[in-house]
């Protein structure tokens, strides 16, 4: 039996909390955090007892006022004594400064805790910093959920030269539905908000910001690159993409938002831009919020590696991260 803790309460937490549950894994969830506080349970049953309460508009400091953690970073301290292997990090992503789950993933680190996080901003901003506390404790840390596409293992013992990929779902969903159904982007907007694809407010998704938070993280992890997030070279998508589309449609082409990081210079440049594919892309057939990614290393040439989008995909990359971490340190 694998220990957890939920820190961070929403769609992502919850839905790998009943992914849990419906697949009957060995994983127990000893401690669950919102943005009001924490509290430790003693069973899955209550756990999910609380998440229902959660759902139906709840906090966790109105469902245990009385066993109530208020500050986060007593949470975290607390949660090697209640059993906890695992901290699972899904707070609201902050691409301004990480915080403050940068520091609270560093203060799990140290306690020795392993940390599972889908939240860019910490990554962004403090990967680096992040790996050495890892380091420092014979902790582990994975993140495959921040990046769109995990890296291929085949590519990890490769010098990696150049990064491609269509990263965001939202806007590849926007941007099949303008292609495929003639739809203008408003309209495919409001039918990507209409059917939880898009966020009410989704200026993250479509003006490049995800995207570029994605292969930033992959860029740093990958190639060492030191790029700050407003460094990043970002192009979004609007209404004006409708000429794109007219002149790809007119090449026999078609438009994806792709995030690119490739050694210039002596530097990494990272970029986000909408760019017309071919046929004779890896990226052309990639429709609707599937994702994929090219890494072109020294040693290997070229590896493609593909995801999807939703909360299943997103809670099975989590479970991956959980499984491979449990196995490389012998806690399954």
């Amino acid at each position: 039996m694998i220990n957890v803790a939920l820190l961070g309460l929403g769609n992502v937490a919850r839905a790998f909390a009943r992914y849990i549950a419906n697949h009957k894994l060995p994983i127990q969830i000893l401690a669950l955090a919102d943005s009001t506080g924490g509290v430790l349970v003693s069973s899955n049953d209550q756990a999910h007892r609380a998440i229902a309460l959660k759902e139906s508009g709840s906090s966790i400091a109105e469902i245990a006022p009385g066993n109530l953690i208020r500050d986060k970073k007593d949470f975290i301290d607390s949660l090697p004594e209640a059993r906890a292997q695992f901290l699972i990090e899904s707070l609201p992503t902050n691409l301004s400064s990480g915080q403050p789950a940068l520091d609270l993933i560093q203060s799990a680190l140290a306690r020795g805790l392993h940390v599972v996080t889908v939240d860019k901003g910490p990554l962004v901003h403090g990967l680096d910093a992040l790996k050495k506390a890892a380091d420092a404790a014979a902790s582990r840390i994975g993140f495959s959920g921040t990046t769109g596409v995990a890296a291929p293992d085949e590519i990890w013992s490769s010098r990696v030269l150049e990064i491609r990929g269509v990263l965001n779902g939202t806007t590849n969903h926007i941007l099949t539905e303008m292609q495929e159904r003639g739809l203008s982007f408003s309209e495919a907007m409001a039918r990507a908000q209409a059917d939880g694809i898009a966020e009410p407010d989704p200026s993250l998704d479509i003006e490049g910001w995800d995207t570029a938070a994605k292969i930033l993280i992959l860029a740093k992890d990958l190639m060492g690159a030191k790029t700050r997030i407003d460094e990043v070279s970002r192009i979004g998508i609007g209404a004006e993409i409708k000429s794109l589309i007219q002149t790809a449609r007119e090449r026999k082409g078609r438009v994806r938002l792709v995030g690119r990081a490739r050694i210039w210079q002596g530097r990494v440049r990272v970029s986000v831009a909408p760019k017309i594919v071919t046929e004779d892309s890896p990226f052309y057939s990639v429709s609707g919020t599937s994702k994929a990614a090219l890494f072109r290393t020294e040693e290997k040439g070229e590896t493609l590696a593909f995801a999807k989008s939703g909360r299943d995909a997103i809670s099975q990359i989590i479970l991956d991260d959980i499984q491979k971490i449990a196995s490389q340190t012998g806690r399954e």
